[in-house]
């Protein structure tokens, strides 16, 4: 009785009032204990509570940063969702973002989001140590010695996709067809030829596609909301779990039969790999790390390579630098009577210096990823500015890349120059960084570096292309639906015909 008479005098206000109190005593706590020198402030009209500048970070975000940096210098503070997320702006602030440790500024936290793609326990979802393990097998997989032997099978995937896909003349969609090719081509190199022989028979392409949608840009922000793409994900990655298991353990039924040496791939050097305490892989772990090199090896270069073209075929100087340079080098070969016209080593991609200048220009104006971050574990000093704990720190190559004050007035031009023999000691380290750089620095770049030069240097000699439709007036927007920046299609249509003479 005398509880009910109690719980009657209660009233709904005033718990509202002893919240809104709470809040109150919290918020400016939070702010006189706040670090003093904190990076400046940066908003614009409109700005919305909590939402901050989102307005203009998802229509603009290079345009918004770059503003930002005008008026605040190469470190400042923008709200997203909540959250502080400050960029630290050019080589300086590239620098200290990449030499932070992992202490300080927590890669793993930044991307929580991506352990629905990989899996428990792979990359991200690691202790640090464990992480730094994962990533040196990683790198193991893809050593010189297993290049000589990726071009060559990269060269074959092409021939084989442009004759099926292509013929002689017709048109194309350059973003669909090259996101095709290269997930044939990273299938082959990286998963083995056994996973490349069911891609399409078994479905995986297909549920590669849910993978690769996995990756929606706002799950950086929160990434426990509900996802509609999850259930289909989680369900691709059993299934590629399953394919893997197949094939190791097919593989190893052939090793004790016949006692046959390991294949020469990534996937062996996997399964072959033990931690510093002797433990291997699991299958799960070895399926989410292929997951995540595949994803790597597809995506960036498929939009890369559209971008590349996409300036070459509105450059008819570099256009021709580019085909002169095949010319020559073909003419050489042909000369020694060493290889096949239609053939390229290892060693002869290394000869493309034109290309590397053309490629590095390409990734300076459209770097894969826009932005980096971190989660900052404990404050951090940069400028007089302290980084607060709990908050967010970040670097943008895609505004970066295109600072006036670093890469000049014309930053915005197609200027692969700039990375010539003559001009590129003017580069200052950190100053290009679309691989990221530090101790998480993209261990597939060579992969991809190689790869785009093989597959792009033999379209340009067999096929003539034209830009048609609106690719025909004007470049394509960005797209920043995707984690991985790309073009908008209806801006990548070309008219394609075989050359009569292959260079």
């Amino acid at each position: 009785m005398e509880l009910s008479k109690a719980a009657t005098l209660v009233n709904p206000w005033h718990i509202v009032a002893a919240l809104l109190l709470s809040t109150c005593v919290r918020s400016i706590i939070q702010y006189i204990t706040r670090p003093k020198n904190l990076p400046p402030f940066y908003w614009e009209f409109p700005y919305i509570p909590w939402l901050g500048s989102i307005v203009q970070f998802a229509t603009g975000p290079r345009e918004f940063l770059q503003r930002a940096a005008a008026v605040k210098g190469n470190c400042f503070t923008i709200q997203l969702f909540g959250k502080q997320m400050t960029f630290l702006m050019g080589p300086d602030g590239h620098a200290h973002f990449f030499r932070a440790r992992e202490h300080e500024f927590d890669i793993r936290e930044a991307y929580a989001m991506t352990t629905i793609t990989f899996g428990p326990g792979v990359c991200y979802d690691c202790p640090q140590s464990k992480m730094a393990q994962q990533f040196a097998f990683f790198k193991n997989g893809l050593s010189d010695e297993c290049f000589v032997e990726y071009m060559r099978l990269v060269q074959e995937e092409v021939v084989s996709f442009f004759d099926a896909e292509w013929g002689d003349e017709g048109e194309a969609c350059l973003l669909t067809s090259l996101s095709d090719l290269f997930t044939l081509t990273s299938s082959r190199c990286l998963l083995g030829d056994e996973i490349r022989a069911k891609w399409k028979s078994s479905g995986m392409a297909e549920q590669y596609l849910a993978l690769d949608h996995s990756f929606v840009p706002i799950l950086f922000f929160f990434p426990w909301i509900p996802n509609p793409h999850r259930r289909k994900c989680i369900a691709a990655r059993k299934l590629f779990e399953i394919m893997f298991k197949e094939v190791m353990d097919d593989r190893n039924k052939k090793r004790q039969k016949d006692k046959e040496g390991s294949k020469p791939d990534f996937l062996q050097v996997l399964m072959d790999a033990k931690y510093k305490d002797g433990t291997p892989l699991t299958v799960t772990e070895i399926t989410g790390i292929m997951i995540g090199v595949l994803l790597g090896g597809q995506h960036t270069s498929n939009v890369t390579a559209t971008w590349l073209l996409c300036h070459l075929l509105k450059s008819e100087k570099w256009l021709e630098a580019i085909i002169d340079e095949q010319q020559t080098l073909f003419d050489s070969k042909n000369k020694s009577g060493m290889l096949s016209p239609a053939t390229l080593s290892f060693a002869d991609v290394q000869k493309m210096e034109v290309f590397d200048e053309v490629l590095s220009e390409t990734l300076r104006l459209h770097p894969p990823f826009f932005q980096l971050s971190r989660s900052v574990k404990v404050e951090k000093e940069f400028n007089g500015h302290i980084i607060p704990q709990g908050s967010f720190v970040n670097i943008s190559p895609g505004a970066a890349h295109r600072l006036p004050e670093v890469w000049g007035t014309a930053a915005d031009d197609f200027d692969p120059g700039r990375f010539s023999p003559e001009r590129k000691d003017e580069i200052k380290p950190y100053m290009w960084v679309p691989f990221g750089g530090g101790m998480h620095q993209c261990g597939g770049r060579k992969f991809a570096w190689n790869s785009l030069k093989v597959t792009l240097s033999w379209l340009l000699r067999n096929y003539e292309l034209t830009l048609v439709g609106d690719g025909a007036k004007n470049l394509p927007k960005e797209d920043y639906t995707t984690m991985v920046v790309a073009p908008t299609k209806r801006h990548c249509r070309v008219r394609y015909k075989r050359r009569r003479q292959v260079a």
